[in-house]
Parts: structure tokens; sequence; C-alpha cells
């Protein structure tokens, strides 16, 4: 598997959480100078329309910096135009408002050079009973993404799903209805971004959603973080909390093939900054992709084959990271 890592710049401009600010307003340029610092880092994930106000500045940095746009990431949460919904909203205004910005948005990636147009609809969602009528939500949604998608076949437009926040319930809660949305729209160009962090907070195992987006063929993007698991949208350094779950899905990566962009989603909230978080978050993942390339991929293949295999899987496993010498009492 190739380890292709790009930076989502959400977090390397002001960032607030319901309490604080942690990191300051920040200019595009400082953006790119920040990401360009980060030791194996060679693509950038860019916001429409924050960062796309002068197109010109955006090549002259890609340029500059000698990174590649690996994706442009579409705001459909704003409330200005989204208080109530974007691609599931009651308001045709506020749909049309939402598709467009995503067509926009697949244009702009033609001709700067990616293929990957994402978005996380985080509007589109309730937090009461009797507060929207699901069956008329859910059918907008979907002819939402597909009046997106017919735009231009060459795009893939990556629906990122997430469980909560900031409502109690998301409609794109988990990578089944992601899957379903994908059914139901057609079109071979709408897939996943599939954050790993957010497959935890839907109490999901991210290597098992990895195997289904990747047999359907709608594994096109990945932000990688870690989180508690509680629900909430933490956006930690890889590996930090599940750390044999990611062993796992690194594994199911290279099992399935993957060649797509890595894109670092780590939040910089009690870490001095974005660079060192970013290239903490890189490292974590190069050194777990390390271990299982130690171990071995084939013995891995053969020890998961075997029924009844956990207490000889993590003999294995943990025999690669504390050798016996290590372990020995006294």
């Amino acid at each position: 598997m190739q380890l292709n890592f790009t930076a989502n710049t959400g977090f390397f401009g002001a960032q607030r959480n319901r309490f604080v600010q942690f990191q300051p307003d920040r200019t595009l340029e400082e953006v790119f100078a920040l990401v360009a610092q980060i030791d194996g880092m060679t693509g950038i994930e860019l916001k429409y329309p924050a960062a796309f106000a002068d197109v010109r500045l955006v090549q002259q940095l890609l340029q500059e910096h000698n990174l590649t746009l690996s994706a442009i990431n579409v705001d459909t949460k704003d409330a200005r135009h989204f208080r109530h919904g974007a691609l599931s909203a009651r308001s045709a205004a506020s749909r049309q408002e939402a598709v467009t910005r995503l067509r926009e948005a697949m244009d702009l990636a033609a001709e700067l050079g990616t293929t990957i147009v994402t978005t996380c609809p985080l509007a589109d969602g309730y937090d009461y009973p009797f507060q929207v009528d699901h069956a008329t939500a859910w059918g907008h949604f979907i002819e939402s993404v597909r009046a997106a998608a017919a735009h231009r076949s060459d795009i893939q437009l990556c629906l990122e799903y997430q469980p909560h926040e900031p409502h109690s319930h998301i409609l794109l809660n988990n990578v089944g209805k992601l899957l379903y949305v994908c059914a139901e729209v057609g079109l071979p160009n709408v897939g996943a971004n599939f954050d790993i962090g957010h497959s935890f907070a839907a109490q999901e195992n991210p290597a098992e959603a990895a195997a289904l987006l990747a047999r359907a063929n709608r594994l096109f993007y990945i932000h990688t973080n870690d989180n508690t698991g509680d629900g909430g949208d933490w956006d930690m350094i890889s590996g930090a909390v599940h750390f044999w779950h990611w062993l796992e899905l690194l594994y199911t990566l290279d099992q399935a093939g993957y060649t797509g962009w890595l894109g670092g989603d780590i939040a910089p909230k009690h870490i001095p900054g974005p660079v060192d978080a970013y290239q903490s978050n890189i490292r974590m993942i190069q050194r777990m992709y390390q271990l299982l390339m130690r171990i071995g991929m084939d013995k891995i293949t053969e020890m998961i084959r075997q029924d009844g295999n956990p207490a000889a899987a993590f003999e294995t496993l943990s025999a690669s990271l504390l050798p016996e010498w290590d372990v020995q009492p006294g």
C-alpha cells in the first residue's frame, strides 16, 4: 500500500470549540507554509468556498510549496444558508445552494488537477422527534446528491458520514447509510470520504467498514484520526486510542489495494500547533504500517484464516512489539 499523506487544512486556521479558541486566524499563505513544513506531507485539502477567493493564488501556492491539491472540501454546514438543512432541507433554495457549491467545486477540482470533492453533510440532521419528515428529508438528500454528482462524471463526490454534532442525529451517520445512498443515487462517482474517527464514534470497527466500502468500490478518500468512541468527534492522533484496531485497518487497506490519499484530520487543541500534530500523526501511521510489514502480511493473513485464533493472534502481535527478553519478570 502506498502511504500518500495530505492535510485537511480546516485545523490550520482559526479553531474554536464552545469554550475557547485554540488556533489563531491564519492567511492562506500562512497555512500553506505550515503544511509544507511537515515531513512526508505531499498533499493539501482546501475548503470551498473559503480558500478559493483567489484561484490564481491557490495555483501559485501549490507550485511554490510543491504540494498537490488532494481534494476540495465543500462547506455544506454554513448556518447562513443551511440552518435547517442543506442537501435534505425543506427549502428548495437551501438545497440548490448546496448542490451549486458542490458543482462549482467539481469544476474547480478539474481545473486544478484533482478528482476528489468531499463534503460532510452535518447540517442534514435533527435533534427532536417530529422535527423532520424523515421520508421527505431522505428523498431530498438522495436527489441532491444525484444532482451534484451527475454534473461531472470525471470527479468523485465523496460523502463523509458522522453520527453526531452539530445535531444529535445526523442523517448520514454510519457506513450502512452511506452505502445505501450510493446504491440509491446509482452513479459510480459517489463514494466515501472515510473518516476513521467518525467510524469509531459510530461504534463501528473501521477495518470492517473499510472492507465493505472497498468491496462496493466506494472507498475513494480517507481522513485519518482516532477517537475515544463515545460519540464525540475528538480528532486525535491515529493509533493513540485504538492501536490494535488501527493495525487491523491498515492491514485491511493493504489487502484491498488502497492507493488513495490518507488525509490528516487532527485537532491540535493540546498540542503546540498543527505542524506537531500532523507530523506525529504521519509518524504513527508509518510506524504501524512498518510493524505490519515486519510481522509479514502473508503471516497475518494465514493467522486470520484460522478459527479460534485470538490467543495465537495476540501472541504473534505482542511478540512483535515486546520480544521475550523485554517482558521477563524482575
